[in-house]
């Protein structure tokens, strides 16, 4: 087997966290500054950890420990290998940091933490991951609630236009949906393991088993502290049990046993800021709604004056949507593709 693993990146830092392997001497400089400054703060927020002392991140284009085809994660931007005491991360990660976080979270937790259930560890990671980046814990809440209100029936919105001049008001109300996860994902959550590699699961539903687990960890961290989800584990360990029992992590995250108070409980925990992140994230949805009013509008000189455009996620926070830079090119983009398509379908004359 040893043959299969995929060669260590060329250039090699020693840090004092631990080694760091890359393309390159500056991108493993830069990658052993993280690790040194995350490091000891992982072991300082997560009691009962610590990390390993043979600690080693490599930098790959894809994360994988295998040569051989089809042995990669497709869609994993980090992945931990607890035989190898091994981080692997992708170099493009939409925030290398964080990704780094979250699996060195993975790979400080001694026991008894390995007695949370199913998918809850890697809520636990992301949660770790997200209080100790927090300039990008708005994208990361953002997507892994919307996700677990999408496992869950799905997120209902409503968008409204208008003039402070015109009695005219515009309204569209839209329904995200993702995949079907069946009856009760809420209860698949402390079953699945989600963050395996050998499980085989879709993305779009990994993404809502992430994104319940995080929901469970948040609102129980909230409630009893990440020392009393350490205490639940022992607990359990003390009793010689499998595994924390799910009816103890819902009772600390007040929730119950029911999938449409889950899709409630993660609208309730987004605000503003994550809203305006899913906007940012998926923009689509906003473009398809507001294209046809705003067809007619030049917006190449920015958001039309006085325009009134907010948004609203049922049952949570409303935003307003001028200001949003991101969905104002995508629907200058929109205009764009809009008349290329006209022009083109438009009858053309030949001068004989």
């Amino acid at each position: 087997m040893g043959a299969c693993m995929v060669q260590p990146p060329a250039s090699r830092v020693q840090a004092a966290e631990g080694v760091v392997r890359a393309a390159d001497q500056q991108e493993a400089k830069r990658i052993s500054a993280l690790l040194d400054s995350l490091g000891p703060k992982v072991e300082a927020l997560l009691p009962n950890s610590s990390l390993p002392e043979d600690l080693e991140v490599w930098i790959q284009g894809q994360p994988r420990l295998y040569s051989f085809p089809g042995s990669q994660v497709e869609d994993a931007e980090g992945l931990w290998s607890e035989h190898h005491h091994r981080v692997l991360l992708a170099r493009d990660a939409d925030n290398l940091e964080r990704t780094l976080a979250h699996e060195l979270a993975h790979a400080a937790l001694d026991e008894p933490w390995q007695m949370l259930p199913g998918t809850l560890e890697e809520g636990l990671c992301d949660l770790v991951s997200a209080k100790l980046c927090p300039e990008g814990s708005s994208r990361l809440r953002a997507g892994r609630l919307c996700s677990a209100a999408l496992a869950c029936g799905g997120l209902k919105l409503e968008l409204r236009l208008s003039w402070p001049d015109d009695q005219r008001q515009w309204l569209a109300r839209v329904t995200l949906s993702g995949e079907d996860q069946g009856d009760s994902p809420q209860r698949e959550v402390f079953e699945v393991e989600a963050g395996l590699s050998s499980t085989a699961l879709t993305s779009g539903t990994k993404r809502g088993f992430y994104g319940l687990a995080f929901l469970v960890m948040e609102r129980a961290t909230a409630n009893i502290g990440l020392e009393g989800i350490r205490d639940l584990c022992q607990q359990a360990a003390n009793q010689d049990l499998d595994e924390v029992p799910p009816v103890w992590l819902l009772e600390a995250a007040e929730l119950e046993d029911e999938t449409l108070a889950w899709r409630r409980a993660a609208v309730e925990q987004m605000g503003p800021e994550e809203l305006r992140e899913l906007v940012q994230m998926y923009p689509n949805f906003a473009v398809d709604a507001l294209h046809s009013w705003l067809v007619n509008e030049d917006l190449e000189a920015g958001w039309p004056e006085g325009l009134v455009a907010e948004l609203e996620l049922l049952g949570g926070p409303t935003i307003s949507l001028v200001g949003v830079d991101s969905l104002l090119e995508s629907l200058r983009e929109r205009q764009v593709e809009s008349s290329l398509a006209k022009l083109a379908a438009e009858p053309q004359s030949i001068d004989k």
